[in-house]
């Protein structure tokens, strides 16, 4: 947000100088984890009755903190949302050989009809491994 020195009145002009970057990376990348995929489906476990209105999420992350852990380290989900409940939540690895490359599961139920942001970012104790994915859920 850009505030003027002097506050601006009706014909006043004014010159602002700004850089704006459209790239398909950051020019100042963070040191944490980025988000490469989002899928949904259907909530449930497979092979078991689905109920419905449950939505299956499943977020994956990769570089940044997450390719230096050690061997047996299991990132931590830290999910948020104003409304609605997560159950089945995990991580693990992506069994791709890429170090680094990991996802986040969960099913997500929504309580009442209205749209609702759903946060996620992976952590380990008090140390943020991720940046933090945002996503507008639309119940059905």
């Amino acid at each position: 947000m850009w505030v003027p020195q002097a506050p601006a009145r009706a014909g006043d002009a004014i010159s602002l100088r700004y850089k704006l970057h459209w790239t398909d990376r950051e020019p100042y990348p963070s040191p944490l984890a980025t988000c490469v995929a989002t899928r949904t489906g259907r909530g449930g476990m497979p092979g078991q009755p689905r109920t419905p209105g449950v939505t299956k999420f499943m977020v994956e992350f990769t570089g940044g903190p997450l390719a230096g852990l050690p061997f047996g380290a299991l990132p931590e989900a830290a999910l948020s949302a104003p409304r609605g409940r997560f159950s089945y939540v995990f991580t693990e690895a992506v069994p791709d050989g890429v170090a680094g490359h990991w996802r986040a599961q969960f099913d997500y139920t929504p309580e009442g009809s209205e749209p609702v942001d759903i946060r996620l970012y992976l952590k380990q104790g008090d140390q943020t491994l991720s940046e933090t994915w945002l996503f507008q859920f639309r119940p059905a």
